[in-house]
């Protein structure tokens, strides 16, 4: 399967599948596959939201039928490949009848793991061991375990997290209670009135200076020109000047510059979209580790190039 059939499709680029592919699509908002074999047309749903974190299902699932195709071993019928859904463990009788909006106090940190599980899998459509955000919370409540709801505040305070972690914990945690407040799990959000943390000013450091654009240029140049590279090395810093001179005159974040799509770059109106990212997950940043997913703030911006030197984009 091609990396444009994996997760080009998802964000608008179209082109016809080849012959013997199975094309990943969009089905009402959940993964479809679809393909030919000896003359017949199959279309496969997949029990997931059609978002580029869930992916790699439909990948690992083509994979498999077209490996059941060269063996000589496809089911027609198809039931072979139908995914086997998602059980989450239902709670103990006894347990069922704490979990009520009578009684949050009967209520334990731990007992709400599950219900975590399956609130970021089916509500959010998040794989949670995937996704780095949510499975740190997942092991915070893991943590807590044995720990009353009411205490929940000050496990938090109780973690040595930077104050945008805290903040991103919390508001993650507040959505969580949200829904299972709806879900009449529990009557009342443990966290309720806690407020995020701000930011103090930090000192301005004034060993600490921003490079003066001529120092930009100079940098640049010598990158682009091997100027300090080693002549015997394998790996010329040229060949990164057109990532690190668009991360100069952009200011984007790394993963918001390797996961830039053709379609964003618009040459015409010398603007590039930025509105999404490559990020990286629990298993690491290299490229197979990596996921595509909206900014960090989750908003889009459009960027100008640099009026005073654009030819510094291109090498």
């Amino acid at each position: 399967m091609t990396l444009h059939n994996q997760f080009g499709s998802k964000m608008g680029l179209k082109s016809k599948t080849r012959k013997g592919d199975i094309s990943i699509g969009n089905n009402n908002g959940r993964i479809r596959l679809r393909w030919r074999y000896a003359g017949e047309r199959y279309s496969l749903n997949l029990p997931y939201a059609y978002l580029p974190e869930n992916m790699y299902h439909g990948a690992i699932k083509a994979a498999e039928i077209k490996l059941d195709i060269a063996k000589g071993c496809f089911d027609p019928s198809l039931e072979k490949y139908n995914p086997t859904p998602l059980v989450l463990p239902q709670p103990k009788t006894e347990m069922a009848s704490t979990l009520k909006r009578s009684d949050d106090a009967a209520v334990s940190i731990i007992d709400l793991v599950r219900y975590f599980n399956e609130w970021g899998t089916n509500v959010r459509n998040i794989d949670i061991n995937r996704t780095t955000y949510y499975l740190r919370t997942r092991s915070f409540l893991e943590k807590c375990k044995g720990a009353p709801l009411e205490q929940l505040p000050l496990k938090l305070n109780q973690e040595n997290w930077s104050v945008s972690t805290y903040n991103e914990r919390l508001s993650l945690l507040n959505n969580f209670f949200l829904w299972l407040i709806d879900s009449e799990i529990i009557s009342k959000n443990p966290l309720r009135g806690v407020r995020r943390k701000k930011n103090k000013r930090k000192r301005k450091n004034p060993k600490r200076e921003p490079l003066e654009e001529k120092e930009i240029i100079q940098i640049l140049d010598a990158i682009k020109n091997d100027t300090y590279c080693p002549t015997a090395s394998n790996f010329k810093h040229s060949f990164y000047y057109p990532f690190l001179a668009f991360i100069f005159f952009t200011g984007v974040r790394n993963a918001e510059a390797i996961g830039l799509r053709v379609k964003h770059v618009d040459l015409g109106n010398k603007r590039v979209e930025i509105s999404e990212a490559f990020a990286r997950t629990i298993k690491g940043s290299n490229h197979s580790a990596r996921i595509q997913k909206g900014t960090k703030t989750e908003n889009s911006r459009f960027l100008l190039y640099n009026p005073i030197h654009p030819d510094h984009l291109y090498r």
